[in-house]
This record gives C-alpha cells, sequence and structure tokens, in this order.
C-alpha cells in the first residue's frame, strides 16, 4: 500500500478528515485527500484495488460490494452494495444537493419459530421505523438525529454534533450516540450484515448501547501502509438496551446512577489499526472496552438491586477482508472475543419479588466471542455465516450459543432482502429455531458516521 493510497482511503473514509473537503461548498472536490497529503495525481488507481468506503461522491466512485450497503467501513475492506450517485437521490450524507437530508428506514420481517420452552408461532411485523436528519450546520460541525418509532411515539435513539474544528484528524462528538465499542455496537440493527447483534454482544451489552455524553477520536498513519485510530467517550448516562422480545437474550437491565460524581460516568475507549495485506486484502484488529465504574441493576418489581456495583466489558476484535481481481467478487471474516469482569447479572433467590433483598447479584469473570465469514460473489448478492457463544450472568454461568445463516440479495442500495435461519442452543432454555425473511427499505440519504 503505498502512502498516496492510504492517504486517498483516509480521506474517503475518516470524518476528522473532511473538515476542508466536506464544507458545504458546491464546487469543491470531495474526493482530494486531506491537505498535507504528499501526492494527489493518483486517485484513479486507488480505485483498481480495495474499492473505496462509500463516503465520497459515488458518482465517481467504483460500485461497492458491502453485505449490508453500509457507511459503516473500515478504509478498504470489502463492502456489497452498489452506490449510485443521481441528481434526484440523496445517496450520501455530504451531498449538497439538498440541506438538510431526510431519510426513512423501514425494517420489518416474517418468521416461523420452534422453542423448546413453547414460544412457537409465526410472526409478522414492523421491526423498527427510523426517520433521521442530517446536515452540516457550519464548516467545521455536522450534526444529525435518528428518531425510533415505538409504539405510537417517536424516540430520540441517537441525536449529536460532530466538531472537526480541532484539527484535521480530530474529531469531538457531543450528544446522545451509540458507544464505540468493537465493529457493530456503533451500527444500528437494520445496517448489521445479519438479522441480530451477535449473541455476546447482547448479553454483555445489550441489543444497543446508547449513551449521552461526549467523545473525542484521533487518527494517525505508521509508516506507508498502515493507520491507527483511537477513542475515549465519557457519558453521563449510557443505557443497554434489551428488546422484550429477544428469545436469546438474558442481559439484565442495567442502569448508570445519576452523575454526581466523577465515578458516576460511563466511560468507552476504543483503538484499532488496519494494514495492507498483499495486493487485495486488508486486516484489522482492535482493542475496545466500556467500564461502569458505578451502577445499579434495576428490575420490574423490586426497582435497584444493589448499589455501588461495577463492571467492565473488554473485547478484542480482528477482520480480515479480500476483493477479487474485478473488485466485484468479495470474501470478509472476523472474530471478537470478550469479557465481563464485576457485577454482571442479578437473579431472584429468595420468595419475595418485590423484595431488593431477595435478589443475589453475581460477580463472576464472564467470557464469550463470535466469528463470521461472509462472501459476496457480486455487488448485489451475499451469503454468510455466523457463530457466537457466551456464559450468562448466573449461579452455574450456563452457556449459550447461537447460529445464524443468510443469503442478502439488494435490489439497490436502498431496497434489500434477506433469508435467515438461526439456532439458539441454551443450557437453560434448550433449543430454538428461527426461519426469518427479512425486508429492509431506506427512503432518503441515510448514514450515522464514519465506523473503524
Amino acid at each position: 500500500m503505498t502512502r498516496t493510497r492510504l492517504c486517498v482511503l483516509l480521506a474517503a473514509s475518516a470524518l476528522s478528515s473532511l473538515a476542508r473537503a466536506q464544507a458545504p461548498q458546491a464546487q469543491q472536490d470531495l474526493t482530494a485527500p486531506p491537505q498535507g497529503a504528499e501526492k494527489q495525481e493518483k486517485l484513479q488507481p486507488a480505485l483498481q484495488g480495495a474499492p473505496l468506503p462509500p463516503q465520497g461522491p459515488f458518482a465517481q466512485a467504483a460500485g461497492q460490494s458491502n453485505p449490508q450497503g453500509t457507511v459503516f467501513q473500515t478504509p478498504g475492506m470489502p463492502n456489497m452494495g452498489l452506490r449510485i450517485s443521481s441528481g434526484m437521490g440523496q445517496v450520501t450524507r455530504f451531498s449538497n444537493e439538498f440541506n438538510p437530508a431526510f431519510s426513512f428506514i423501514v425494517d420489518a420481517q416474517a418468521e416461523a419459530v420452534d422453542a423448546d420452552s413453547g414460544q412457537d408461532g409465526l410472526d409478522a411485523g414492523l421491526r423498527s421505523f427510523e426517520l433521521t436528519g442530517n446536515a452540516w450546520i457550519d464548516p467545521y460541525a455536522w450534526a444529525y438525529f435518528v428518531g425510533v418509532a415505538e409504539e405510537e411515539e417517536i424516540a430520540v435513539e441517537e441525536a449529536a454534533i460532530h466538531y472537526i474544528g480541532l484539527g484535521q484528524n480530530h474529531t469531538l462528538r457531543a450528544g446522545r450516540f451509540f458507544v464505540d465499542f468493537g465493529k457493530q455496537m456503533q451500527i444500528h440493527v437494520h445496517e448489521l450484515r445479519t438479522l441480530e447483534r451477535p449473541l455476546v454482544l447482547r448479553t454483555f451489552l445489550g441489543d444497543e448501547l446508547a449513551g449521552e455524553g461526549v467523545q473525542w477520536d484521533s487518527w494517525t498513519t505508521v509508516g506507508d501502509s498502515t493507520a491507527i485510530r483511537w477513542s475515549i467517550g465519557a457519558f453521563a448516562n449510557a443505557l443497554a438496551e434489551v428488546e422484550e422480545d429477544d428469545l436469546t437474550s438474558s442481559t439484565a437491565t442495567i442502569e448508570t446512577l445519576a452523575p454526581r460524581r466523577g465515578d458516576d460516568f460511563t466511560y468507552t475507549a476504543r483503538v484499532t489499526g488496519f494494514t495492507d495485506v498483499g495486493d487485495r486484502g486488508i486486516f484489522q484488529l482492535g482493542a475496545s472496552a466500556r467500564a461502569l465504574p458505578s451502577f445499579e441493576f434495576v428490575t420490574e418489581d423490586a426497582g435497584a438491586v444493589g448499589s455501588d456495583l461495577s463492571n467492565t466489558v473488554f473485547g478484542l476484535d480482528a477482520t480480515f477482508g479480500w476483493v477479487g481481481a474485478t473488485s466485484v467478487d468479495s470474501w470478509s471474516l472476523g472474530a471478537e472475543l470478550l469479557a465481563s469482569t464485576g457485577e454482571n447479572g442479578a437473579a431472584l433467590t429468595g420468595a419475595d419479588s418485590t423484595n431488593p433483598a431477595d435478589y443475589t447479584v453475581f460477580d463472576e469473570d464472564l467470557f464469550g466471542w463470535f466469528g463470521w465469514v461472509d462472501y459476496a460473489w457480486d455487488r448485489f448478492n451475499a451469503v454468510g455465516f455466523q457463530y457466537s457463544q457466551v456464559e450468562l450472568p448466573d449461579a452455574a454461568q450456563s452457556d449459550v450459543s447461537e447460529i445464524e445463516a443468510y443469503y442478502t440479495h439488494l435490489f439497490s442500495e436502498f431496497h434489500r432482502i434477506r433469508l435467515v435461519a438461526a439456532l439458539n442452543d441454551s443450557d437453560i432454555d434448550g433449543e430454538t429455531s428461527r426461519f426469518v425473511v427479512q425486508y429492509t427499505a431506506v427512503l432518503g440519504a441515510h448514514g450515522h458516521g464514519v465506523n473503524w
């Protein structure tokens, strides 16, 4: 990987490098590398290897292969879904054709469930309906919000500002947003390459984990072929969200205490880097942590259980992506190991469910992991397989495993259908089989930020 190619990839991917290149001025060249790059005249050769992530103007970029068609991509990693800019559509968050840009996302599914626990049957419904908006509010600040329909109300899932006036490689994000942990917790569920977030993430961190606070991240190059990014976040409120109808979730609801002292905050940190492997491969390695120095478990009947509890989750992730000679077919595979330390579960062990003293809080070191592989034979079709295993926060440290196999077809970057077969095997609840048809449609401009 030459320095020129690395700079081009970073310019297309890192939000922090877009302070000037993405300022809301219609005549700017959004494909130019950041100021200070040694060369800018070899953009076309960079497109002949691993495709650029979908961050620049798509009318000038090759088709992007991506299992999800999402903007969340490490530079150079394979992705699936042809991304084309049109005069009428809003396909990138940096488009000046309409300001602000709005989008609507429909995520629906129909499923057949066969469970040893007796929760069998057929079901169909709307998993989520999102309304999003984003806009540059000045040359150095970009803001966005994500509202999600819950019953008859719209709940604010994310609302944040990205400030990039601290320097070319730095970004300061403030507001409510998903925490920076691994490569999946930052992503909305409908943007995953699988139907569900991996089991170990749902168990240790929740189906989704949004925090209200501030995060600083930056990146730098190391030599000619490696880039490194890191982030540090502090949140006054970080809630693990668990779906009530999730048949495979065993996560206790966790709430942080009111931020009266410094140790009442939730803290996150991540460092990751990627480098070339051969002519068409990219390898990425990352480490993450989420610390709750002081929190309490909240139950429906007894309210708060325990006080001044603490918990830390660590993660180590590795990802490899390879693109074929024509930049059409691609392989991507990865794994993440997680450890949960401190108080990580609570269970009713007495007779009175309304008495907090009848609950036992578990303080154990728990481990889990997931691995996945994805093959896209063109820009519109991909198959994949994911396996996850985790120890549960209970007295017996029961094990649960989950297998998910899928086929994804993108009619376009806005229109997708997915077929899923999943098997969950629990020491507590036995086996649960699911066969799901998922349909997702996006209307308008959609993008939440840059994820490494």
